[in-house]
């Protein structure tokens, strides 16, 4: 195997199936190929080939024309019906044009002639796999970066919200000297919790490192929910929804990255704050788990989540029937990069039903070491 396609593949070997209903065609590809870093999966027919498909996944196939039953045309089509991508080379003692064109209008992206020369069959191998190879990176890095500016939108909504809420509140008539002191703190607050966002991605993007690369510690849960209350104020006041906080227990402390949990608990209290109707009350509960864990459950008077709606309720940009009731904006993003961040912390997130109407979402973490 070439360094360049090592880098490609990384510690694994690249997968080879080879098919030929000739056991000493397949014992001769089987050497040449295995001699040079590739691992070689057998095939003596068609129906076996296809079968093994699906068991190994290979990087290119190797498909012999010639074959009793099912031939490798035949064989061919059926790939390109659930691996529109996969190389395949076809292996031929019939290099007349007739078919050669035949087997490109199948779908094969290169042939090599029987009796093959064995340099020439590695050199079409080890340039259809990097050819693959690259199409199959060039292909996550454009999903990282989708992913990656829906994230970078998505948290950077809240703290400005905030900020836009708090200015709103600012700019009416009557405010006290205090509460325009406080309402000026909320924000530069949630100004700097989204330059320090920018901040972040920035150096992690310059080091390399993934954006959600998540650092646990031990979290100490008032003060974190403390701040969050009084930022997401202005959100409640402006549509006359009371937030209440209940702490089952004080002293609570989590082992979660502290960005990641306030990520999440905005999500969750955004959500509560924009379905839930006037006059209506959110609360948070913060106490312990089974088994040295803690939970936070938001629980809202909204309109709950339909039953059917559930299953999908954390999948990326899920639309529900329920709609804000003040048609607030709604990406479908939020919930599922909250259920993200809380599995990646070694916790979980799930709806409950809240007797008498409304939902309750609940974050389980685990306790720090230091907690009681």
């Amino acid at each position: 195997m070439t360094s360049r396609l090592k880098r490609w593949v990384g510690a694994r070997d690249p997968i080879v199936l080879a098919v030929d209903d000739q056991e000493p065609n397949i014992r001769l590809l089987g050497t040449i190929l295995s001699q040079t870093g590739f691992d070689v999966v057998p095939a003596l027919n068609g129906e076996q080939a296809l079968q093994r498909l699906e068991a190994a996944q290979p990087d290119l196939v190797l498909l012999d024309l010639v074959m009793p039953g099912m031939d490798g045309l035949e064989v061919m089509r059926r790939i390109r019906e659930t691996h529109p991508e996969l190389p395949v080379i076809m292996l031929t003692a019939h290099a007349d044009r007739e078919h050669l064109v035949r087997a490109f209008e199948a779908g094969v992206v290169d042939y090599v002639a029987k009796p093959f020369v064995a340099d020439e069959l590695l050199a079409r191998v080890r340039l259809h796999i990097e050819l693959k190879l690259v199409r199959d990176h060039l292909k996550r890095v454009a999903a990282e970066r989708e992913k990656l500016a829906s994230m970078v939108a998505h948290d950077l909504k809240n703290p400005l919200s905030s900020v836009r809420f708090s200015a709103q509140l600012l700019s009416r008539p009557g405010q006290s000297p205090d509460r325009i002191a406080q309402l000026g703190s909320l924000i530069e607050r949630s100004a700097d919790r989204a330059l320090g966002f920018i901040q972040r991605y920035l150096e992690r993007r310059a080091e390399g490192e993934l954006l959600r690369q998540l650092q646990p510690g031990e979290v100490e849960l008032q003060p974190l929910l403390d701040d969050l209350l009084e930022r997401f104020q202005p959100q409640a006041q402006a549509k006359d929804i009371e937030i209440q906080m209940h702490w089952l227990r004080e002293g609570l402390l989590a082992l979660a990255d502290a960005d990641a949990l306030t990520h999440v608990l905005e999500n969750l209290l955004s959500n509560a704050l924009k379905y839930s109707p006037p006059q209506s009350t959110v609360l948070i509960e913060a106490g312990d788990g089974p088994g040295r864990r803690v939970r936070i459950a938001v629980k809202d008077q909204g309109p709950g989540i339909q039953a059917e709606e559930r299953q999908r309720l954390f999948s990326r940009f899920a639309r529900l029937q329920s709609r804000p009731t003040q048609d607030e904006s709604s990406s479908g993003l939020g919930l599922s990069l909250a259920k993200e961040d809380a599995l990646q912390m070694g916790g979980d997130l799930w709806y409950e039903d809240r007797p008498g109407g409304g939902s309750v979402f609940v974050i389980d973490l685990p306790a720090a070491s230091g907690a009681e």
